[in-house]
């Protein structure tokens, strides 16, 4: 907390009031993950915020392993004047080393609490100071593979009950439920837990358990985790089994859905970038639909909130106002935001400022307008759930993800598991690390 008072004191005693004033002359640098850049970003974004700006040239370098290129570049004095990391739950342990530049005062005199989503905005908070804006945000959705279900007569899922009867026609057909897979990331057992906790928990029970109001062995939560066991483990729903489950990368269970060996996938709306590629070749079409609701305790359908990757200011950089006008020149565009997220495929880079639907660019596909549309709607009322990466403090998000595999193979109960997290939690609580929680529509059961 010192650390964090010291680095503000530093930034109201340099910035002032002239935060953002321009700083000629100078080239700020900002990395970006290869996979993740969209090819247009030199013209959309570099090209037209440094002729925006004279005097200040943006440089804008991929990386193909960011996170660890990031860390070694941190540790030599070498950093970018803009920080991309994994996500909100990642940025703590750099705010801890005085690394980020808190915002407060820039975001003020910009408008930034007007121009970012406010769920996105507080999300970027620790200890009630504003460290990273989200470059990306993102939700979990149904996947289902339209042609299969239009060839059997299958109407995409909208209740528990009915997703189970697709469940059971699909194994009557010989053709797994759903496809998944975790050999090339193991954080994605987190996409599972996270589904299920808030689909049969609820989003007003996640969110107690999130800010201490009822314990992380709590009845619901049990319930969650045990139904998810039974699902992978027991009846073997996802791609047939564990151990193929942990044989799978993502072109494997990608592949899986497309060609019409598994009927649907629960997983991000990343997808709306990779899995056009596979529809295509193996001649298929997909669709989505909001996971359905797993218990009476979830209540109406939400969507879970999730930043991608975060942007923050080098607290080391010598141009902190330069790298401070070129974030506020992207988050002050939402026709700009479009363009680079429509260039790869609204799975990257859609920062979460306010658009609507006629800010799309045309040809959009009409089932990611209509994710985007729902999403602003129904997140709107206050129908919302809750990612693990962004609203879970390091150690238990990564136990999460982790030790349920224990779960799955059999080697610890359910109720063991979540004795360990609410322990890891625990001790979050007492260090004050927890991130900011945005609360749902309560009453919604």
């Amino acid at each position: 907390m010192i650390r964090r008072i010291l680095v503000v004191a530093l930034l109201l005693s340099t910035l002032g009031v002239g935060a953002v004033s321009a700083q000629d002359g100078v080239t700020i640098t900002w990395w970006s993950e290869v996979f993740s850049m969209p090819s247009n970003i030199q013209e959309v974004l570099v090209d037209a915020f440094n002729e925006a700006h004279p005097g200040i040239t943006l440089e804008m370098v991929g990386q193909e392993d960011l996170n660890q290129t990031l860390r070694t570049a941190i540790q030599a004095g070498e950093a970018p004047d803009l920080l991309v990391t994994p996500g909100a739950s990642f940025i703590a342990e750099y705010v801890d080393a005085g690394l980020v530049e808190p915002l407060d005062d820039a975001a003020a005199e910009l408008g930034w609490a007007d121009k970012v989503l406010d769920w996105a905005y507080q999300s970027g908070q620790l200890g009630g100071v504003l460290y990273s804006i989200p470059l990306t945000y993102e939700s979990l959705v149904l996947f289902y593979n339209k042609t299969v279900f239009e060839e059997n007569g299958w109407e995409a899922p909208t209740t528990f009950e009915e997703f189970e009867a697709i469940v059971a026609a699909a194994q009557d057909i010989g053709i797994y439920p759903l496809a998944y897979g975790n050999a090339t990331w193991q954080p994605s057992n987190e996409h599972l837990m996270g589904m299920y906790l808030n689909a049969y928990a609820g989003r007003e029970n996640v969110y107690k358990a999130l800010v201490g109001e009822i314990p992380w062995t709590h009845e619901s939560i049990v319930g969650a985790t045990e139904l998810l066991r039974r699902h992978i483990a027991d009846d073997a729903l996802f791609s047939g089994g564990l151990e193929n489950y942990f044989a799978n990368g993502g072109d494997d269970w990608r592949a899986e859905f497309a060609s019409g060996e598994a009927a649907m996938i629960l997983s991000g709306t990343w997808n709306f970038r990779s899995i056009g590629g596979f529809f295509e070749e193996a001649g298929n079409e997909w669709d989505w639909v909001p996971i359905p609701s797993m218990s009476d305790m979830a209540g109406e359908y939400g969507y879970e909130l999730a930043t991608g990757t975060t942007v923050s200011v080098n607290a080391q950089s010598p141009n902190k106002d330069a790298a401070i006008k070129a974030l506020d020149f992207l988050i002050s565009d939402p026709a700009l935001v479009l363009k680079l997220a429509a260039d790869v495929g609204f799975g990257e880079w859609v920062v979460p400022v306010h658009f609507g639907v006629d800010d799309f660019p045309e040809g959009t596909d009409e089932r990611v307008v209509r994710f985007f549309s729902d999403f602003a709607a129904v997140t709107g009322e206050g129908r919302i759930g809750y990612t693990t990466w962004t609203f879970w403090p390091a150690a238990p998000n990564v136990h999460l993800w982790e030790a349920v595999e224990n779960v799955w193979w059999g080697d610890i109960s359910v109720e063991e598991y979540l004795e360990e997290h609410e322990r890891l939690w625990q001790i979050e609580r007492d260090a004050g690390n927890l991130l900011p929680v945005p609360a749902p529509a309560m009453g919604g059961m």
